[in-house]
């Protein structure tokens, strides 16, 4: 690798940067891991050259001899560069940036480089305030445009991308307090309040559903939000009010019938019956029979490891959805047939709707 470069010190180290270590040449990988280059504990040591943390930062590369000179100035690639460089991104923007809006980042001090991103089309643009390009999770709402140079004048408009809309208007706000949404529940979230624009997300299955009522934790276009809500499309307006369901008694049930063995008495000789013919009848003389049973049960939310059948009911929501007849009732189980507000999903095959509860 020619003369060595500097050895490692605590400092700020960018992907590509070198260091030297004896004679080996160490190069720091690429993000997320060059945050790791900089630390301690994860210097590199030729004495540990085969275990240790600096192997989750560093890759060897090779080896050297004597010092390093001064390295040429970079060149931008012409094909690549966008020409001067946009403002610096800044934090607790999230209503500033729009879809196509640009930031620089400098990647490098000594010699100064700096790259641009691109804020992605809403509405993931709603993560472009939230987080630096160059941070985890900064590619939710930037992509990488190409390399910069000195500063950029004002720049045109961006477009503006919709994502599909939803039927029926927005939902209820997400609010950081409510700590009982449950599975296929849905909350609007603002992304943009001039103009305003709002998406919706719905509360995942179990047993992700817990993490939706974990507060700003897993608060919509966050880092983890994915765990606990999936973006279903953009909406305008508010909800109308629905027609009053049909009423129940007390809390939303259903008539949950099932077949159970039970005896009855015969007269002797008669097809199923314990006593021949010519015995004299008496209370003894039984035969078997099945008689259904039905009680009120309440209308609960699908859950995992129960064993649904046919005409079992389930809610999402207030929303109800009754399994249905053999053999179709063995998806009613199944966790990828569980029913939901989506009408774009597979749980027709197991579910049919069944009303509304109060």
């Amino acid at each position: 690798m020619g003369g060595c470069s500097d050895e490692w010190a605590a400092i700020k180290y960018e992907e590509g940067d070198k260091v030297s270590d004896g004679s080996l040449v160490y190069r720091c990988k690429p993000w997320p891991f060059s945050g790791h280059c900089g630390q301690a504990g994860y210097e590199p040591n030729v004495n540990t050259a085969t275990a240790g943390a600096w192997k989750d930062a560093w890759t060897v590369i090779g080896y050297c001899s004597g010092s390093i000179g001064p390295s040429a100035s970079p060149t931008i690639d012409p094909a690549t560069s966008v020409g001067l460089c946009p403002e610096k991104w800044s934090a607790g923007s999230h209503t500033k940036y729009d879809d196509g809006d640009m930031v620089s980042v400098v990647v490098s001090e000594t010699p100064h480089r700096a790259v641009a991103y691109r804020c992605r089309a809403w509405p993931y643009s709603g993560f472009c305030g939230q987080l630096s390009p160059i941070v985890f999770g900064g590619d939710q709402g930037w992509t990488l445009a190409g390399g910069c140079d000195g500063s950029v004048g004002p720049t045109a408009a961006p477009s503006f991308d919709r994502l599909g809309l939803t039927a029926g208007g927005c939902p209820p706000d997400w609010s950081s307090s409510t700590t009982d949404y449950e599975a296929g529940d849905r909350v609007s979230y603002t992304v943009s309040r001039d103009p305003v624009r709002k998406i919706v997300y719905e509360c995942r299955q179990w047993p992700n559903s817990g993490y939706c009522n974990q507060g700003a934790g897993f608060e919509p276009t966050t880092q983890y939000a994915s765990l606990a809500w999936t973006l279903k499309g953009a909406c305008q307006g508010t909800i109308a009010p629905t027609s009053a369901p049909a009423p129940y008694s007390g809390t939303c049930q259903y008539n949950k019938c099932v077949m159970v063995d039970t005896t009855q008495q015969c007269t002797p000789g008669s097809t199923g019956c314990s006593c021949s013919a010519g015995q004299t009848a008496s209370t003894s003389c039984q035969r078997d029979i099945q008689t259904e049973q039905c009680t009120l049960t309440d209308v609960d939310r699908w859950r995992n490891g129960v064993n649904y059948v046919t005409d079992d009911v389930v809610r999402v929501g207030t929303a109800r959805f009754r399994c249905r007849e053999w053999p179709n009732f063995f998806w009613c189980r199944q966790a990828a047939y569980a029913p939901s507000l989506d009408n774009n999903s597979i749980w027709p095959q197991a579910w049919r709707t069944d009303g509304t509860c109060t």
